[in-house]
């Protein structure tokens, strides 16, 4: 770690790399909010943890990660500390915590734990060793009547997957689970804006793409492109936001439909729906008839994953094609 930034992230470090913390929170200076694995949010407070602290720290990791941070011109950072903790950042007038403020900070640190290894059992779905036996059959409208046997066997057939669901509800957690499935013969690229999928599988690439500003203008529409020249078996495209829905949907119109991304949405239809709504904000006048029958026949399945009762569980395994029906016919 640069010596320089790792001195100065002492002081936020205090708070999120205690034992089982999963995220920390910052919404006013000189207060911090604590989440604890299984529990709630307890507040701290740390007069340490001034505005201008907040504004170092992100000069910092901007310069270290090759974005552009500024007070003023551009007050929004996203980023991945280097033990690879998600880190947003705003600051400024686009920051309010009380009535009568006229400037604030935010900032959240997700936490990554490599160590941390949740199995699709906690998602409300069992395994069977019986799997591995089961014949791939391409196109064909399913594999198995088991629900989860039949994502795995998809996974495996390494067709294109997309996990949805809300803040919170453990997309990219059960993304890498799940990518633990793919043969492991498979070359995975992965394109994120945080590094936080982990592939086990030896051929693998990761690459990163600032939702901000950066100082070399590599966007994602331009990593798209040289990552379909690296020979990919496996795209991982991390969350679908407006910054890199015309991307995915680049490689969706040139077939290649091998890939996997989460999504924020409460149904597979509504993920359909977002998807869209993603691409249509730089896409204004694209057809959405057209972008839905393409995105819905893209995907190979949904997953749909909600909280109930405190616990994450996997609520629905749909396959797109029969969802972009239902989408529509709705719509019509």
């Amino acid at each position: 770690m640069n010596p320089l930034l790792e001195d100065t992230l002492r002081r936020l470090a205090v708070h999120y790399s205690g034992q089982d913390v999963e995220e920390v929170a910052m919404n006013r200076p000189g207060e911090v909010w604590v989440k604890m694995a299984g529990g709630g949010w307890q507040a701290r407070l740390d007069p340490a943890l001034t505005e201008d602290y907040v504004v170092i720290l992100c000069q910092q990791l901007a310069n270290v990660s090759g974005q552009v941070f500024h007070r003023r011109r551009m007050p929004l950072l996203y980023t991945t500390l280097p033990d690879g903790h998600r880190f947003t950042a705003v600051v400024g007038s686009n920051v309010r915590y009380a009535m009568g403020d006229v400037q604030g900070v935010a900032v959240t640190v997700r936490i990554f734990d490599p160590e941390r290894r949740i199995s699709l059992d906690r998602y409300g779905l069992k395994a069977k060793s019986a799997l591995a036996a089961a014949p791939l059959l391409h196109g064909q409208k399913r594999y198995d009547d088991s629900p989860l046997e039949d994502l795995l066997a998809a996974v495996r057939g390494r067709e294109a997957i997309l996990i949805s669901g809300a803040t919170s509800t453990g997309k990219t957690t059960f993304l890498n689970a799940i990518v633990q499935y793919l043969p492991s013969e498979s070359r995975v690229l992965t394109v994120e804006d945080a590094r936080e999928v982990v592939v086990p599988h030896p051929n693998r690439v990761h690459l990163v793409v600032s939702r901000t500003e950066t100082t070399n203008g590599v966007d994602f529409m331009r990593v798209v492109d040289a990552v379909v020249r690296m020979t990919p078996d496996v795209i991982i495209c991390g969350e679908i936001g407006i910054s890199n829905a015309p991307g995915v949907f680049r490689l969706m119109t040139t077939g290649h439909t091998n890939f996997m991304a989460t999504i924020h949405a409460n149904s597979p239809e509504a993920a359909l729906r977002a998807f869209y709504q993603n691409l249509a904000q730089t896409n204004p006048g694209i057809d959405a008839e057209a972008a839905i029958d393409i995105i819905g026949s893209a995907f190979g399945r949904i997953v749909q994953i909600d909280r109930l009762g405190g616990r994450r569980v996997v609520t629905a395994i749909d396959i797109p094609r029969m969802v972009r029906d239902a989408v529509a016919l709705n719509d019509a």
